[in-house]
């Protein structure tokens, strides 16, 4: 908008100006004839009018139609708040850009040329994130007005901003109303956006909106380019390269056209793309120990995309504090599904994990690294370290090979603990095994006399003890104290036995000829991917590794970046891949998916000298 503003000029005289007092003296003289003649009646002489105030001239209809306000005065008035608005939304006070903005919309409605408030209001909203406030002020300057071409395609560039970044519907439509013959500036902001909008859209997304958009000179490039990368990607590099040599017909930006050249060159590693987009849930803002587990986790999870590079697999993973908190986990993943995230590492609470399971509208696969109970009723939700039905069925297959057809159940009231006991009766009946009595204990007892005097009395062939590992320093020393031990009773444990922290940490004399079962493919490993999982962790991080928690992250990443190469690049497509996983050689692990559980491979052992050896009946 151009105004024209009025300075005022004057001039101002000394008191003398260095003439001789004579003249000074002939003055006088004549001034006092003046008032003689004043005072005989003459009239005086007229003063000369004030020259008119120059106009101020707007660009543009008023903001309201009707009868034109052409009031001078109060059309410089608005021209003055229009132009301090300007200077405040320059200076980044898009505050009192706005109230400027509304002042004239308030006061100066009918003024001609007053439609530019809304282009103030539209950018200054845009800066203050009022995406929907922005979008309508920005469309009703361009219906209202009739802007100048270069101003209109800065219009229609801030409208595809603001419905990009708000996430409103009609942002990339947005990108190809921009004008092909756009400023080269506009053009440039555009296809920045267009670049950064690319990448995070869904495989068939893309190919339909290369198939059907508009061929725009400088955007319609940056979609078919991107396509073209991730064909290559996929392994058809002859598609690929047609991509390439057709978005280069048009007028790409050289960034584009760069990329298109790398596409023809087979020289993908130059190329910056990003075939998926997954995310992880970490409390990284929450309690202390929850930071410290979360700073594991991410560690495994930064291994695995360290070797996913190097393979050549290219994802955009990116890491999101959930600070602990259910209203941000449900915010994030909402946030998530529409940025067409297809995958999701966290949260690692069971409280939370159900937030993020219920809060979805689309069947985005969750897998959380820690959480014990997984929430009922919801699909797509996995976990590493939940209640795995293959661990209590292959106890209760153990039980019955080793000839027990009779035992007593004891674990504490807990809802994990509920559900390993449910598993394994359900598998040790179904093998003709009759369970005498299931003794529960409250959390924090410390006694164990009721439970096993109640065991000595019943004196079955075996006692299955379904215990956290945490409790079974504190419970194995009782069974030998409460007579268990004097009897022929045969001991059987759940998987928490064999764990690193119970064979190190209890007493060889409480462990020794427990029957039990782990998933651990060998001494001194977790799983048949474990020690590529050290070697690539130290190599990456440069540092010994002294806990095996950061393994959970890394195969849970892997499980993703396993799953997408067969998917199709959306969620629903990520889920029937995880799903389809067998036998998958986890550094945890050998891990399956089956029945919407993440289950491991698990082996019958018998513990000996702090060694879970193969039992063999």
């Amino acid at each position: 908008m151009r105004l024209n503003r009025l300075f005022g000029r004057g001039r101002s005289f000394p008191p003398g100006d260095g003439r001789p007092r004579a003249v000074w003296g002939s003055a006088l003289t004549v001034v006092a004839m003046m008032v003689v003649g004043c005072q005989l009646g003459e009239a005086p002489a007229p003063e000369p009018p004030a020259p008119a105030p120059e106009p101020v001239a707007m660009e543009g209809p008023a903001l309201e139609e009707g009868v034109p306000d052409m009031d001078p005065a109060r059309a410089r008035e608005a021209a003055e708040l229009l132009a301090r608005g300007e200077a405040f939304l320059a200076a980044g006070e898009a505050e009192a850009a706005l109230d400027r903005a509304e002042e004239v919309a308030a006061r100066f409605a009918r003024v001609p040329g007053t439609v530019g408030a809304l282009w103030l209001e539209a950018r200054a909203r845009a800066a203050l994130e009022a995406w929907v406030a922005a979008e309508e002020a920005a469309d009703a300057y361009l219906a209202r007005g009739a802007p100048p071409s270069e101003e209109a395609a800065a219009v229609r560039l801030l409208l595809a901003r603001v419905r990009l970044e708000g996430r409103l519907p009609g942002g990339i439509e947005s990108l190809f109303d921009i004008p092909a013959d756009a400023p080269s500036a506009v053009l440039d902001e555009a296809e920045t956006l267009a670049l950064s909008t690319a990448d995070g859209l869904p495989l068939p997304v893309l190919r339909d909106l290369v198939d059907e958009a508009p061929r725009h000179p400088r955007i319609h490039p940056v979609f078919h380019v991107e396509l073209a990368t991730r064909t290559a990607l996929l392994g058809d590099e002859g598609a690929a390269r047609r991509m390439a040599e057709s978005a280069l017909e048009l007028d790409p930006g050289e960034r584009v056209a760069e990329r298109a050249r790398a596409v023809l060159r087979g020289e993908l590693e130059t190329v910056e793309a990003e075939l998926v987009s997954m995310a992880a849930l970490l409390p990284e803002g929450g309690p202390p120990s929850l930071r410290s587990l979360a700073a594991e986790i991410r560690a495994g999870v930064e291994v695995a995309l360290s070797e996913a590079e190097a393979t050549g697999r290219p994802v955009r993973f990116t890491v999101l504090d959930d600070q602990a908190s259910r209203a941000r986990v449900e915010s994030l993943v909402r946030q998530l599904e529409e940025q067409g995230a297809v995958g999701l590492v966290g949260p690692l609470d069971d409280a939370l994990v159900e937030a993020a399971a219920r809060v979805r509208s689309r069947p985005l696969p969750i897998i959380s690294p820690t959480a014990r109970l997984l929430p009922e009723g919801v699909e797509n939700v996995f976990s590493l370290t939940g209640v795995d039905p293959g661990s209590a069925e292959t106890l209760a297959r153990l039980a019955l090979d080793a000839g027990i057809r009779e035992v007593v159940v004891v674990h504490p009231r807990r809802s994990e603990s509920l559900a390993e006991s449910q598993n394994f009766r359900r598998a040790f009946e179904a093998g003709g095994g009759v369970i005498r009595r299931v003794l529960m204990y409250a959390p924090g007892t410390t006694d164990f006399a009721e439970p096993f005097r109640e065991v000595v009395r019943l004196r079955p062939q075996g006692l299955v003890l379904l215990l956290p590992p945490e409790e079974i320093e504190l419970v194995a020393p009782q069974v030998a104290f409460f007579g268990v031990d004097d009897l022929e009773i045969t001991i059987l444990g759940n998987d928490a036995w064999s764990s690193e922290a119970v064979l190190e940490g209890v007493p060889v004399r409480h462990t020794n000829g427990v029957l039990t079962v782990t998933s651990r493919d060998g001494p001194g490993s977790y799983g048949p991917g474990w020690r590529d999982f050290v070697d690539s962790y130290e190599t990456h991080f440069r540092r010994t590794l002294r806990s095996p928690l950061p393994a959970l992250g890394y195969d849970a990443a892997n499980l993703f970046l396993a799953a997408v190469q067969s998917g199709d690049g959306t969620p629903e497509g990520t889920a029937r891949a995880l799903e389809a996983i067998r036998g998958y050689p986890g550094a945890t692990g050998r891990l399956s998916v089956v029945d919407g559980r993440i289950r491991r491979t698990w082996t019958p052992v018998r513990i000996e000298n702090r060694e879970p050896v193969p039992y063999r009946p």
